[in-house]
């Protein structure tokens, strides 16, 4: 793995675009099946997190050189000298996303934001490279 590990992320794009494709002809072909307006209602309201990304387009930088890890968003920010963390923990979740959550030497827990994590893979291999330890949990309960 090459050091600097760079990843950008947008709100718009194609995967969210076809996303909410689907959902909307699945609405549209409950209403023709003569679904009570109200439950449309409903079902739409999960809609509009997508159509907010879509019309927003948040972008998200993430960054780990061999000293440094930084990130970005709309809302988030952080830059962390890689010195500090002890280990890396990716855990997949029952819906198959994988969170990434960096335990620090003194103890605390740091967990990248899902808007700018990359993909569980390759960061994986970049924080083997630079021989910070990587523990994986799958489908954990508790």
């Amino acid at each position: 793995m090459s050091l600097p590990f760079r990843h950008q992320t947008r709100g718009r794009s194609l995967r969210t675009a076809l996303a909410v494709a689907a959902a909307l002809v699945v609405l549209i072909g409950l209403y023709l099946v003569g679904t009570l307006l109200w439950l449309l209602a409903v079902f739409s309201l999960f809609l509009l997190p997508a159509l907010l990304d879509l019309l927003r387009d948040p972008k998200g930088h993430f960054e780990l050189t061999e000293t440094d890890l930084k990130w970005d968003t709309p809302r988030l920010s952080a830059a962390l000298p890689v010195a500090r963390i002890a280990k890396a923990r990716f855990d997949t979740r029952w819906d198959f996303s994988v969170r990434v959550t960096l335990i620090l030497h003194d103890g605390k827990k740091l967990r990248i934001p899902q808007d700018v994590l990359p993909q569980h893979q390759a960061l994986e291999n970049a924080f083997k490279s630079l021989n910070i330890p990587v523990e994986r949990h799958h489908f954990r309960v508790i």
